[in-house]
């Protein structure tokens, strides 16, 4: 990691500690992801859903708002605050903000996946010998972060071309919705894919996690696109400059 990275990595993610809405973010994302696992318990009980599953379903879904909001101060934030152009002026190459800022956003995100596991740990508790090991949170983890890579760097692509904050968290939603839905029906129509199964690769790979299975194609993909959308971001602000 180059000194330029180094510094600009710690010093978001140090105001990122010291933020009264990064916490009040987080409170939002646990209730929310906690509300939705005690809902799920409820409808699923007697069904085939494993109890990780469900979990990691009830995080899955609130986690492209939370890396959305996270995301759109990047360098959205410095324009509405007045402050890019001297970002700009650093006699740096732009990749190397565009990473400090990245890593920094993504620890973020991850912290608070490891957070959301006290609802789990609560369920355990109240289970008693009876709880599933969390051990079994091992591969939903892992794609949850997956997951998170793939967003949190598609919400710095769009913080570095928005003007607005909130242009680049609307935009972070959207564009991964559509790309969703691409990825659907490329991996239907042109990958072989079986018409009898569900049409949703993420909805798949998610279950199959929640199984302990992740396949490497997952891998490569989420981090293939995740360095794709960084190297964008940090091209369209060299081209900009």
């Amino acid at each position: 990691m180059s000194s330029a990275t180094r510094i600009t990595f710690q010093r978001e993610f140090g105001a990122s500690v010291f933020s009264p809405s990064r916490y009040a973010l987080f409170a939002c994302f646990f209730a929310f992801s906690s509300a939705l696992f005690s809902a799920a318990l409820h409808l699923a009980e007697g069904g085939f859903w494993t109890l990780e599953a469900i979990w990691m379903f009830s995080v899955a879904i609130p986690l492209p708002v939370v890396v959305s909001i996270v995301t759109m101060p990047m360098f959205a934030g410095e324009r509405a605050a007045g402050t890019y152009e001297s970002l700009t002026l650093l006699p740096i190459p732009m990749r190397r903000v565009v990473a400090g800022k990245f890593l920094a956003s993504f620890l973020s995100v991850c912290v608070g996946l490891l957070g959301a596991i006290v609802p789990w740990l609560l369920l355990c508790h109240a289970l008693g010998w009876r709880a599933p090991s969390s051990a079994l949170l091992a591969a939903p983890l892992a794609m949850l972060a997956l997951h998170a890579f793939s967003w949190t760097a598609l919400g710095t692509l769009f913080s570095a071309i928005a003007r607005r904050p909130w242009m680049a968290a609307s935009g972070t939603i959207l564009a991964g919705s559509l790309l969703m839905l691409v990825w659907a029906v490329f991996s239907r129509l042109y990958l072989g894919g079986n018409f009898s199964k569900t049409p949703f690769p993420i909805y798949s790979e998610l279950v199959d996690a929640a199984g302990g299975r992740i396949a490497l194609g997952s891998v490569v993909f989420h981090v293939s696109f995740g360095l794709w959308c960084l190297f964008t971001a940090a091209r369209s602000m060299e081209v900009r400059r």
